[in-house]
């Protein structure tokens, strides 16, 4: 009786083994070729209403967290729209990412050495993340001088270098400077045109500790979800840390700030 039970005990474990490995589910081959090509750990995968399509929330080797689609060999990115305009992938996002830790975000850099800050002292404050070869970051630069100049904002640039070869050079020189807003005036007066004899040069070779600083600065536009740049993050007029990628409409963003146009 013992060696019958024990028997059916096995058994039963096989048979429920078995039903389990062919429950399990199968990534599609398309993201399981990209995530080998690629590098990406899949988090989560979750069904869609579209015939044969399955979501696949996707963590980059930079920390950045995004969703994808299989549709066998084909792998699908950007907006899935149902038929009367839901984007289903806003909502995907809003249920399976989590959103980012601006206030944590926020709190380490005000501990920042490497901050180039201008503007009025106890003004709004906004961290904004540029690389010097932007031209977004550029024209940003441009529309907040007359903020700047009355004393409206306080802007605090977080140096990265992505863009260009040269665009870790400028930023560390831009932050190895004895004035670091005079330095990023500079090179923005010649935008274009710095290392040529105008503007600035690049700071070859880079010290280990300003190395250090624009690692930690990408490490920490990625925790932000910032897909590029410039990348701004403040606090609106409820106290609530907001993050933006873009370029935005200064009326818009006087109004989330509290100032008065």
């Amino acid at each position: 009786m013992t060696m019958l039970c024990r028997k059916f005990s096995i058994a039963l474990f096989l048979s429920l083994f078995a039903a389990l490995a062919s429950a399990a589910p199968t990534m599609d081959p398309g993201v399981k070729a990209l995530q080998e090509k690629v590098g990406f750990t899949v988090i989560e995968r979750f069904s869609t209403p579209a015939e044969g399509v399955t979501g696949y929330v996707v963590k980059a080797g930079d920390g950045k967290t995004g969703i994808v689609y299989g549709l066998g060999d084909y792998v699908l990115s950007g907006a899935l729209l149902e038929s009367n305009g839901n984007d289903l992938t806003r909502e995907y996002a809003a249920r399976y990412i989590a959103n980012p830790a601006y206030a944590s975000v926020a709190e380490q850099l005000a501990q920042d050495s490497h901050l180039v800050s201008e503007g009025g002292e106890g003004a709004p404050e906004i961290y904004v993340f540029a690389d010097p070869n932007c031209i977004f970051c550029h024209k940003f630069w441009q529309q907040t001088r007359s903020w700047v100049a009355e004393g409206k904002v306080r802007l605090h640039w977080v140096m990265v270098g992505f863009l260009k070869p040269s665009s870790r050079g400028f930023s560390a020189a831009i932050m190895d400077a004895e004035d670091r807003a005079g330095a990023l005036q500079a090179f923005e007066d010649n935008f274009g045109n710095n290392g040529n004899g105008s503007g600035i040069s690049e700071l070859t070779p880079i010290p280990a500790n300003l190395e250090a600083a624009l690692e930690q600065h990408n490490q920490w536009m990625a925790e932000l979800g910032f897909s590029g740049t410039p990348g701004l993050l403040f606090r609106d007029t409820n106290g609530q840390w907001r993050g933006q990628t873009g370029v935005p409409k200064l009326e818009a963003l006087g109004r989330m700030l509290g100032i008065a146009e």
